[in-house]
């Protein structure tokens, strides 16, 4: 009955760029497919950034705790309805540090404008907002998924990952935050991640390289051997047990 009674978020909704505030952090574009699926909703964010495309998708269930992924890591979302408007509150885990959000979602009373603000702090970072106003679209208008690009055509300097779905490159970097317990700037530079100026990003890809000559060669059927089997959350290999 809750549901029923709720604000229809539901829908294809479109940044009206007419109405946001200039920033280095204001996307290009925005879209945003809203589903009710049982007594929750699906959530797909499409957004060019900086000349790149974006897409990330969500469910949430209100009253309940929900599993996501955040670019590849691992996120708990807790969905509420405060009044007429949808609160979503998620931690994803990012390396050492975690990455709080408060997402909400408020639909005009006309129906045909929703406001989506984004509340989030990484680590001990300072906390900022984003408040962005969407405008109603035809169900039509939103495009079927394209089959996804290789990483090397989404990135660039792919050397080792060359064949990889370019969304699949982004649960490889969580999964190497986790393994090895660092963070993204311990292989990257900040802001150009293109780069090879730090020791550690060629270090990784002669790792990769090893763990796939060990997968071909002893392992065929599959593949038991990652970064975890030596690092076990470490940056430097774990030899021996502790004593």
């Amino acid at each position: 009955m809750l549901f029923a009674q709720s604000p229809n978020l539901a829908g294809v909704w479109e940044l009206n760029l007419a109405k946001e505030a200039p920033g280095p952090q204001l996307p290009e574009s925005m879209r945003v497919r809203i589903d009710r699926e049982g007594a929750g909703f699906g959530i797909t964010v499409r957004a060019r950034v900086r000349g790149q495309n974006d897409q990330m998708s969500f469910r949430y269930i209100p009253g309940e705790e929900t599993r996501n992924e955040m670019r590849g890591a691992p996120m708990a979302s807790r969905a509420e309805w405060q009044g007429e408007t949808l609160v979503v509150r998620s931690t994803a885990t990012v390396g050492a540090r975690e990455l709080r959000t408060t997402d909400r979602f408020t639909v005009s009373q006309d129906g045909n404008t929703l406001t989506f603000s984004q509340r989030h702090q990484f680590g001990t970072e300072p906390e900022t907002e984003e408040v962005h106003t969407m405008d109603r679209r035809p169900l039509s208008s939103w495009e079927p998924d394209d089959a996804p690009k290789p990483a090397e055509e989404v990135y660039k300097n792919i050397q080792i990952m060359k064949g990889v779905p370019a969304p699949r490159l982004m649960s490889v970097m969580a999964n190497l935050n986790r393994w090895l317990g660092v963070e993204c700037s311990h292989c990257h530079v900040d802001g150009a991640l293109d780069k090879d100026d730090k020791p550690a990003k060629q270090t990784t890809r002669k790792m990769f390289q090893m763990v796939r000559t060990i997968a071909t060669e002893y392992f065929p059927e599959r593949n038991p051997v990652t970064c975890w089997t030596c690092h076990r959350g470490a940056p430097k290999p774990q030899s021996l047990p502790p004593q």
